[in-house]
């Protein structure tokens, strides 16, 4: 089976579309999943705290366009949470349907999440101690890497690399302006990063 992950699209309608148009032509057979944070929340954190909803429009866009290119499965990330926590049950069916979407997914190999769970070093490098699957998937800090064993690893896009051995922490990159996913071959057991231009 193929996954192709994506991660961080923030409603980037260009990005995403891209993305989803080069993973149909190079992995036309893979499922398509995503790590979280499809939509972009207009409000941050910190206002979050004392914002009273008034209408959906100042806190997502929802673009109708947008909007057809998500087919895929989502967990849901930061952005998500945030928007669920501000948006009353309700007011938007689109968003009504993510309610019931996972923060995390396993599989008898991986562990699928989004990434603001992890804490994260000033270089980015994420504490993936609390998790004992031997392949994590993540996003949320916009910077793809990857991980042996508790070791940053170079990375070649478009050659798959064996994770037949070790531990391996596996940060997807993002959608949102790099144009960035994965495939991971779970029978031939590898991993591919790829950047759409």
């Amino acid at each position: 089976m193929q996954y192709a992950l994506i991660t961080d699209l923030h409603s980037s309608l260009p990005d995403t579309r891209a993305v989803l148009t080069a993973i149909q032509q190079t992995a036309p057979q893979a499922i398509v999943f995503s790590l979280g944070d499809v939509h972009e929340c207009h409000i941050g954190k910190k206002r979050a705290k004392r914002y009273t909803f008034e209408e959906t429009e100042q806190i997502v866009t929802l673009d109708p366009d947008f909007l057809k290119l998500l087919f895929f499965e989502t967990l849901l990330g930061n952005q998500e949470e945030r928007l669920l926590s501000l948006i009353p049950v309700g007011a938007s069916s689109t968003l009504d349907q993510l309610r019931s979407s996972d923060r995390l997914k396993q599989t008898e190999s991986a562990l699928f999440l989004h990434g603001d769970q992890l804490k994260w070093s000033y270089d980015l490098t994420p504490d993936t101690s609390p998790y004992k699957e031997r392949l994590l998937f993540f996003g949320h800090s916009h910077v793809r890497g990857l991980f042996k064993d508790g070791k940053r690893l170079k990375i070649q896009l478009g050659v798959p690399i064996s994770t037949k051995r070790g531990y391996y922490a596996i940060n997807v990159g993002p959608v949102l302006v790099e144009r960035e996913w994965l495939l991971y071959d779970t029978t031939a057991e590898t991993i591919t990063f790829h950047q759409t231009r």
